[in-house]
């Protein structure tokens, strides 16, 4: 996949802009706050209609105004030329697809894979649970619909235990929906389980790349509890009702779950050096790009806020080397890349884009 052109207005700080982006690499340079990472954020919307800087998507719309627009032009390797439309404000949200309405996102989620890179991945290694969790379940969510619709129906279904737990339902009423959202729990622990394999083996090789040596990176799943028959989660949902209804929810099952990152030290929150932890989660997100072109069969784009700035001069370079060079790359910084030529240049300054 490619984006060829980018279109906004009312987004963030930016009142309009259009970029022309049919090019392998592209740069947003200028000084911090003058709106670059407001342009990734717009690209990045396309693959879940999620920002990577804020879950409240109503400030996305630029102060005093209604609502914003966006269209996205991608080249696409299953459908072709398409035209990707979003529109967000006071009125709600409304969103086309070569000018058909999509109403549900199960019927969008992962049909153009972005991968964004940022700061805000420290948090996967310094934040909590829910933020492995939120990343594992976007990624599994992005190349498998039936997790999607799985992880959905799990979560209305813990929500609803939680409504009986504090209604202090019958026996028989908790008994038939524990069997209900059994068979959703287990699905969801074992695709967990199978993906987290998979991008254990992608990182230990695109990590060696961007360091000085074999440091021993690893992701592993730490599930909550281990799920090997929905009879099994069931029984335990229900030896735990009164220890749950004392707490008010539910506490044990996959919206538990963890990941555990690290290198040959020890934990990469405890142990690592900052150095390390950078690395880390720049090959966690290589390695994410890695599992959807694997799985979808499509060249995910990769969206690069200025972290490059961030890594220290060997792992800068094991950056370039570890980047699939046939995907599309948009990147943003400060200051324009040493191989300035070999990039597409536009200049951010005041919510305005242009040439330099």
């Amino acid at each position: 996949m490619r984006f060829l052109n980018l279109r906004l207005q009312n987004f963030r700080n930016i009142e309009f802009a259009e970029l022309g982006l049919d090019v392998p690499r592209t740069f947003l340079v200028g000084a911090n706050g003058q709106g670059k990472s407001n342009l990734l954020e717009a690209l990045g919307l396309v693959t879940a209609l999620r920002s990577f800087r804020t879950q409240n998507l109503s400030v996305l719309t630029k102060k005093d105004a209604g609502g914003y627009a966006l269209v996205h032009q991608v080249d696409h390797e299953v459908f072709g030329a398409t035209e990707v439309e979003m529109h967000g404000g006071r009125n709600g949200r409304k969103l086309l697809v070569d000018d058909e309405a999509i109403t549900r996102l199960g019927d969008f989620i992962g049909r153009f894979p972005v991968v964004t890179l940022s700061s805000a991945d420290f948090q996967l290694l310094r934040g909590s649970p829910a933020e492995r969790r939120r990343f594992l379940d976007l990624t599994l969510s992005t190349i498998d619909p039936e997790y999607f619709d799985a992880l959905r129906r799990y979560h209305r279904g813990i929500a609803e235990r939680n409504r009986l737990l504090k209604s202090r339902s019958s026996t028989a009423e908790f008994d038939a929906f524990e069997i209900e959202i059994a068979p959703h729990a287990v699905f969801l622990y074992r695709k967990r389980k199978e993906a987290v394999a998979h991008l254990q083996m992608v990182l230990r090789e695109i990590y060696c790349g961007l360091a000085d040596a074999d440091e021993g990176p690893e992701v592993t799943f730490r599930p909550n509890v281990d799920l090997a028959e929905a009879s099994d989660f069931a029984a335990m949902l229900a030896a735990s009702r009164k220890r749950d209804e004392i707490m008010g929810a539910t506490q044990k099952g996959p919206h538990r779950d963890d990941l555990g990152l690290a290198v040959q030290v020890g934990g990469a929150k405890e142990y690592a050096s900052d150095g390390q932890q950078r690395g880390l989660c720049v090959a966690l997100r290589i390695a994410q790009a890695a599992l959807f072109r694997d799985v979808l069969k499509i060249a995910p784009v990769l969206l690069v806020d200025d972290v490059l700035g961030e890594l220290d001069p060997h792992r800068k370079a094991g950056f370039w080397q570890a980047c699939p060079p046939d995907l599309q790359m948009i990147a943003t910084g400060t200051e324009l890349p040493e191989n300035a030529s070999d990039w597409s240049v536009w200049r951010v300054s005041n919510g305005r884009v242009g040439r330099p």
